[in-house]
């Protein structure tokens, strides 16, 4: 990713390099052309500067969007700088555990894609500006030599001797509008094409960044169940009233605004809804609702013997927490709630700690997809 960018950036700098090599080894042909109309000529090239470091001003404010991105899906998302470009997509995934849908992910690609497109018209209409000025100095200049000529005949005495002496002091201003013509044509046609150019690399940019922020945030998404989609699945299995949907919401939502990744929502005992949220440190909550004592404890049970046949030298850490509407707690890995709002304190209390590096991320990922095939198997509906 960053090679792509550092190539736009040397292809930048070596057009530019190279088009100051060509106006000093021609500069005092520059200069002549420069001159011949000073105000408007000045105001092109000034333009043509101002647009050239309009554009390297861009690709250099891409630099850290290249590095925020990056470090984010390594797992280092606190590298301590929130993005311009890229800031609806750092708000979103704030603290890396929000949950994004298919939709929300589509309204984010597109409000960054706004942001693109703003930065692109500022260099889009440095370059009409300078055809602009083109086509300004050109009608300029043709009205300077239109007049030049008007004047010219209008006070020409053919039966003057001298007549071919006040012709040829008469053209020097028909003359200098000509050259008022073609120079500002030529400086803001070329200007538009030099920054036009740097605009085009620009762009280039800013498409690699998008590009490899969609495929990023596509696996991010992937990686991570839609609450209504797994919704509808459950009801396909067995009905589930709105009142408990509600609270299969709520702890969803607990869980993920406290730093855990949903691994799925499953059926404890084939008809009580559930969320599964993963850790880091090998830690895995089940929060469900209106779940009797005996259930859980044979559900808990059923998953530690899974993990012990399967694991060797790993503890997972396994909690269910049920909204059940009393206080009353089996022991430290059954826990029972009043509401939603004391789990949600509880949970606060136990916020997850994501990994810090890529290598511990990698680790994570692994025992999350272990986890995932874990579950399928224990909570497939033959079971």
């Amino acid at each position: 990713m960053m090679k792509k960018f550092h190539r736009n950036l040397n292809i930048m700098s070596i057009f530019t390099a190279l088009l100051l090599v060509g106006i000093l080894l021609f500069w005092h042909t520059f200069m002549n052309i420069a001159i011949s109309n000073i105000l408007l000529n000045g105001i092109i090239i000034g333009t043509t500067i101002f647009g050239i470091g309009l554009c390297f001003v861009n690709i250099f404010n891409l630099l850290p969007e290249y590095k925020w991105l990056h470090a984010y899906f390594d797992g280092r998302a606190d590298s301590g700088f929130i993005p311009k470009l890229l800031r609806p997509i750092a708000l979103a995934l704030h603290n890396r555990h929000v949950h994004i849908t298919t939709t929300n992910l589509t309204e984010l690609l597109d409000l960054v894609s706004i942001r693109i497109e703003d930065e692109r018209d500022s260099v889009r209409y440095v370059t009409n500006t300078l055809i602009f000025l083109g086509l300004l100095g050109t009608f300029w200049g043709l009205i300077l030599t239109v007049g030049g000529f008007a004047d010219l005949l209008m006070h020409l005495d053919f039966d003057d001797s001298a007549v071919l002496n006040n012709m040829q002091m008469g053209m020097a201003k028909p003359l200098a509008g000509m050259a008022t013509a073609f120079t500002s044509s030529l400086l803001g046609l070329a200007g538009s094409l030099v920054v036009g150019f740097l605009g085009l690399q620009l762009q280039f940019a800013q498409n690699t960044i998008f590009q490899d922020l969609t495929d990023l945030m596509s696996k991010y998404v992937l990686k991570r169940p839609d609450m209504g989609e797994k919704a509808m699945e459950l009801s396909e299995k067995a009905p589930v009233t709105e009142g408990i949907y509600e609270k299969i919401s709520n702890i969803y939502d607990i869980f993920t605004n406290n730093g855990y990744e949903i691994c799925d929502l499953i059926r404890i005992d084939g008809k009580h809804p559930a969320v599964v949220a993963l850790g880091n440190n090998e830690t895995l909550f089940i929060g469900t609702t209106g779940v009797d004592n005996e259930t859980l404890k044979n559900t808990l049970k059923r998953i530690e013997l899974c993990f012990a046949d399967t694991l060797e030298g790993i503890k997972i850490n396994t909690k269910i927490l049920c909204i059940s509407g009393n206080k009353e707690t089996v022991d430290d890995n059954i826990m029972h709630f009043v509401s939603a709002g004391t789990m949600r304190k509880y949970m606060e209390q136990h916020k997850n700690v994501r990994p810090q590096t890529k290598q511990d991320w990698e680790t994570f990922d692994a025992y999350a997809e272990y986890i995932r095939i874990a579950i399928e198997y224990l909570f497939k509906p033959n079971k």
